[in-house]
């Protein structure tokens, strides 16, 4: 089903009793503020190796008050250093090419403009010391073509687990033999999670989809049927709205981007 998936996990958060989150892929930490809020009792990690974007988050006090981690780490399937490219972005605002530097090295029209040496840690090795035994994990993985090697590092803590929201792609886009997403949902079916919702259709070349772990309370499952059922409705009348009055839409995400 297509949702709004970012909204939808961030709205689950609270209600699955998370107790931490890993924002893996953070470019400016405006994700991991959105989960602090939906979630204040939780503790939140922000995984940025870019060091621009890492310097800046650094500075920002909304990061600061809301007492959110940072760490200027690549989340993969191994301990140790990598190199990582960069990918020219305007860092004075939010252009989106913050957010394409990658341990891979395209060879697109994104081509990088230099590279860096940064430190590489799997998140079960990171997370052994930073939280209880019986902690309730959520993740949400935007890594450029990495999502696959993110998950193999969680081995470890994957039975605490229970929702992950994942950037995955359907072709090799960003960087030659990367895993697309058959193999990272193949992946997590077998470490005993189920697909709940995408945020574009399987065809498209690069779509989020969110995740749950698959044996849940029959209670649980009522609940996120009609989560899922409330986001779909949503979805559906927010795109009803774009097309009869696309102005109407923007001047309210205006106003909302105000009040925030």
């Amino acid at each position: 089903m297509i949702v709004n998936t970012r909204r939808l996990f961030a709205s689950l958060l609270e209600r699955m009793q998370i107790n931490a989150v890993c924002d893996v892929g953070s470019m400016n930490g405006q994700d991991a503020l959105a989960f602090s809020a939906a979630a204040p009792r939780s503790s939140v990690w922000a995984f940025e190796p870019n060091p621009v974007n890492f310097a800046l988050m650094a500075a920002d006090c909304a990061i600061r008050e809301r007492n959110i981690r940072i760490e200027p780490l690549a989340a993969t399937n191994y301990d140790g250093e990598a190199e990582f490219f960069l990918v020219e972005a305007d860092y004075a605002r939010s252009d989106p090419r913050r957010g394409m530097s990658s341990l891979y090295q395209r060879g697109d029209e994104s081509a990088p403009a230099g590279m860096v040496r940064v430190r590489t840690a799997r998140l079960d090795t990171f997370l052994a010391d930073k939280c209880a035994a019986d902690a309730r994990l959520a993740l949400w993985i935007d890594t450029e073509g990495k999502t696959y090697e993110v998950i193999e590092g969680l081995e470890g803590v994957a039975e605490r687990v229970q929702l992950l929201h994942a950037e995955v792609e359907t072709s090799p886009c960003i960087g030659a033999g990367q895993k697309l997403y058959p193999q990272v949902r193949a992946l997590l079916a077998g470490l005993g999670f189920a697909e709940l919702a995408t945020d574009h259709a399987r065809s498209h070349t690069q779509f989020n989809a969110l995740f749950v772990r698959a044996q849940q309370s029959a209670a649980m499952r009522l609940e996120l049927t009609a989560r899922l059922l409330g986001a779909r409705l949503r979805y559906l009348m927010v795109a009803a709205a774009i097309r009869l009055c696309p102005a109407c839409v923007r001047r309210y995400a205006a106003w909302r981007r105000r009040a925030a």
